[in-house]
């Protein structure tokens, strides 16, 4: 049982990262500094650096967060349910949150982008690792689960899910195929081939 100051340290820790990525997504790579994701979270900046070195570490702890409950929710699901099909829900449950949500899935895109701007390329194998509890519930699902074959379900749907939302934001005119059919298209495209 966690005490209550263990639970005072885990919120404001949670809230310092979800001030991080509200900044990062809305204002930008500049926007995003100490101080603003400070006073966003209600903290002094000293306070910040209790808890993360340099603000990246705090956009990594909420993709590290985000991508744990993904993990567990893959571990939770039906026995009987494929992992395509989950990512797929998780995926879709990311559509359906409004816009101004930061776990909405263009506002993921978007931060996945940013971070790994932020990062640059001498940090970005640690994006590689923030997945890796996704790829071992994934692996433990998938037949002949390989850890390749779970990378490449994992990267497929995030693939698919990012082919959906460019298409999206292409949109010509009323009428166009909403975000949630490209997306149940782009899936389907996975489970059954691109030939189908």
């Amino acid at each position: 049982m966690t005490s209550l100051r263990e639970r005072k340290k885990a919120d404001t820790r949670t809230r310092l990262s979800v001030a991080a990525v509200e900044l990062l997504i809305s204002h930008g790579v500049d926007g995003a500094t100490v101080a603003a994701i400070a006073e966003r979270a209600g903290v002094s900046t000293r306070t910040f650096h209790n808890y993360f070195a340099r603000r990246e570490d705090a956009f990594l702890y909420f993709v590290r967060e985000r991508v744990a409950r993904w993990a567990k929710q893959v571990q939770n699901a039906p026995s009987d349910m494929s992992a395509l099909r989950i990512l797929h829900g998780i995926l879709k449950e990311a559509y359906t949150r409004p816009e101004d949500d930061i776990v909405a899935l263009g506002n993921l895109a978007v931060l996945g982008e940013r971070i790994g701007f932020v990062l640059g390329p001498e940090r970005r194998p640690d994006i590689e690792d923030i997945l890796g509890p996704l790829y071992e519930s994934v692996r433990q699902r998938v037949e002949n689960g390989t850890e390749f074959r779970a990378r490449l379900t994992v990267d497929l749907s995030m693939a698919a899910s990012g082919a959906a939302l460019r298409k999206h934001a292409t949109r010509q005119r009323e009428g166009d195929s909403s975000l949630a059919d490209l997306l149940d298209e782009a899936f389907e495209v996975l489970a059954h081939g691109v030939g189908s």
